[in-house]
């Protein structure tokens, strides 16, 4: 039987989740789904909900999709750059000619009128490049978009079609003909890209790619989930327990939100850093695994150089792991 919670967790991974887990209190280590608008959808033990306890708000998003706006010299660089980070790359363009298999092998291809398309898509956890061929098309996509929830929204452009195209956005919203507050006008970053005095259609590539890391990675509260490793999980039967990073100082070697997961086999899924470090959470996690009378527990493992250097490691700071045994 599949485990309820994380079946949903990976059904609603799509649109955007918010998870709070107990860090305190009786209810230690449980947690609970919510969607972005704080509307309750699943949690890890039955009929707890997780609302009038300390708890860690984080956001849960898939992999970075990147929506290519325009199909050309710049969006083919952007497209092949994408790919080589990791990203599953979108085009969007209402010409075949510059949107097919040809030209973009490895990407899914939407061809149609700008606004339709984009009318249709889901971009929550997306980061979106408008380089279409004119500033009239560029104003369509960015008119679409602002509405919606996204991670990321730039637009190509010199600083002078940039400051007429935001005004007629911001006049289009004043009137209403936009479905979006003035403000969502500010996440806009354009002309696109981290000043590097980019030249070439490459060059731009790296400077828009190096801002959307830069934003996207911003926020410590968001937090990336693979999905393989929750597809994993769906395969076992059998209880196993999940280690979270929830709290890091200094040079800790990995991010809040990241786990570890020991399967009743004795098998593991994800990490929290390797090394010595992640041998104490596995070893944390069998204990509790095996521990009929416990079903979570709160480890600080100390990073400081006395501490480090006794584990093998010369990096410091320090992490804050909680432990949750899961049943289907």
């Amino acid at each position: 039987m599949k485990n309820k919670y994380f079946s949903s967790m990976l059904e609603n991974l799509p649109k955007g989740l918010e998870r709070r887990t107990a860090i305190a209190g009786k209810n230690l280590g449980c947690e609970a789904l919510y969607d972005l608008d704080g509307n309750f959808i699943s949690s890890s033990d039955e009929g707890i909900l997780i609302d009038d306890c300390e708890y860690m708000s984080e956001i849960l998003s898939g992999k970075l999709e990147l929506v290519l706006c325009g199909g050309g010299h710049v969006g083919h660089a952007v497209y092949e750059l994408g790919l080589f980070l990791g990203m599953n790359v979108t085009i969007v363009e209402d010409r075949e000619e510059f949107c097919n298999k040809e030209l973009y092998p490895n990407a899914t291809l939407k061809i149609g009128k700008y606004d339709e398309v984009l009318n249709n898509m889901e971009l929550s956890h997306s980061a979106i490049v408008v380089a279409t061929r004119g500033h009239k098309f560029d104003r369509t996509c960015v008119a679409a978009i602002l509405p919606k929830r996204y991670r990321y929204l730039g637009m190509i452009g010199s600083s002078g079609k940039v400051a007429t195209t935001r005004g007629l956005l911001s006049d289009d919203i004043k009137s209403g003909m936009i479905d979006a507050k003035i403000e969502k006008l500010e996440t806009l970053h354009a002309p696109i890209g981290l000043d590097i005095n980019a030249q070439t259609p490459e060059e731009i590539a790296v400077s828009i790619l190096s801002e959307i890391i830069k934003v996207t990675k911003s926020d410590k509260k968001q937090v990336q989930i693979k999905v393989s490793d929750l597809e994993k999980l769906l395969q076992t039967d059998e209880p196993f327990v999940v280690g979270r990073i929830v709290e890091k100082k200094g040079s800790a070697p990995r991010e809040v939100g990241s786990f570890l997961a020991i399967l009743s086999d004795g098998s593991m899924i994800g990490t929290v850093g390797g090394g010595a470090m992640e041998a104490v959470v596995i070893h944390d996690c069998k204990k509790l695994l095996k521990n009929e009378n416990q079903t979570s527990a709160i480890f600080e493992h100390d990073l400081s150089n006395k501490n480090a250097r006794n584990l093998g490691m010369i990096c410091g700071g320090d992490e804050k792991v909680i432990l949750h045994k899961f049943t289907s």
